[in-house]
């Protein structure tokens, strides 16, 4: 038998680091090793989930992690299998995800809500792993999967439940525009992190934002006016964040609401206005300290241009928020670049 000690001892040794970290490669990995620590690996960087794989000795895969504005991507390819997420499991773990899975290769078959989605390469779908799911692969697979917080997209449990399990194609419409970036996304991810790039983040949701939109308008199912409202609050945050004086007052008067109206269409985000304002500078700020276009700003000058007027309270907030200081960050981001450079 093949203990957890074991398999940690073979993922290590199958790992290499690259942009795109590698986390487990079968060709490297003796036969009779290959499933179980497949396995493993995955349960460690999806939810935990039951895996049925047909036993034999050819058995081929490979999992490789990357991040997008801190949203785990995680692609991985492998021998037909049967991934199921059962209603134990889920009460066993307090992760809530809502997984977007985009075909690259081969097939794959998703079941959730008694729906059921069937991808070919280029079309994408999403589940929610609060819920019970199973996602069958027939044949040899790959695919990328952008694990999103269910605060990410702006919808309600009741509309996330309406699209889960529905197939987005790749091949028409909008979402062949959301299936193109994501695409994209996926193959440059190979080469290169997108850790820090918040702005290519929100880029992404707000597209996926439009295509869920047309999906819901397709399927007869509209958004309700709170998630409209929302969507909307949103974009007028990230076109103001530069702006000091941006508050909760603000932006209620903005859009003709009270704050205790403006308070109720933040309930379904479990978080504040305030936090989402704060959440959002600090992430812009977090981009910028990492990339070359940025090097000659000052830290204070940066805090400011993203509204933070004291700059020795950004430095405890940034702080507290990411176990770094900014000036770590940017110091680490110098080195990573003489690195590449040099190499």
């Amino acid at each position: 038998m093949l203990h957890l000690q074991d398999i940690e001892s073979e993922v290590n040794s199958a790992a290499i680091l690259v942009d795109a970290k590698l986390i487990y490669s079968s060709h490297e990995l003796p036969s009779r090793d290959r499933i179980p620590i497949w396995n493993e690996v995955v349960w460690r960087n999806y939810v935990p989930l039951q895996i049925k794989i047909t036993p034999h000795d050819d058995f081929a895969g490979q999992v490789a992690l990357t991040q997008l504005g801190g949203v785990r991507v995680v692609t991985s390819g492998s021998r037909a299998q049967c991934i199921t997420r059962t209603p134990k499991l889920i009460a066993q773990d307090s992760e809530e995800y809502l997984m977007l899975g985009l075909q690259l290769k081969g097939a794959a078959i998703i079941d959730q809500h008694e729906r059921q989605a069937q991808l070919r390469s280029g079309d994408f779908v999403f589940w929610d792993t609060r819920k019970p799911y199973t996602i069958n692969f027939p044949s040899d697979w790959e695919m990328a999967v952008f694990q999103f917080p269910r605060s990410a997209l702006t919808f309600s449990p009741k509309s996330i439940d309406s699209f889960t399990a529905l197939t987005f194609h790749g091949q028409k419409g909008v979402a062949q525009i959301a299936s193109r970036l994501l695409m994209g996304i996926a193959e440059e991810a190979r080469y290169q992190t997108f850790e820090h790039d918040t702005p290519l983040l929100e880029h992404t949701l707000g597209i996926l934002d439009f295509c869920i939109g047309h999906k819901l308008t397709d399927c007869e199912l509209t958004p309700n006016y709170n998630e409209v409202l929302l969507r909307r609050i949103n974009s007028y945050i990230g076109e103001n964040l530069q702006n000091p004086q941006l508050s909760a007052i603000e932006i209620a008067q903005a859009h003709g609401l009270s704050l205790s109206q403006l308070y109720r269409v933040f309930q379904s985000q479990r978080s504040t206005v305030g936090d989402q304002i704060r959440q959002r500078r600090l992430d812009r700020i977090k981009y910028e300290l990492t990339t070359p276009a940025s090097r000659h700003f000052t830290i204070a000058a940066l805090a400011r241009k993203w509204g933070f007027l004291d700059t020795p309270h950004f430095n405890r907030v940034f702080k507290a928020q990411y176990k770094i200081t900014p000036q770590q960050l940017q110091h680490q981001a110098m080195s990573n670049r003489k690195t590449q450079i040099d190499k």
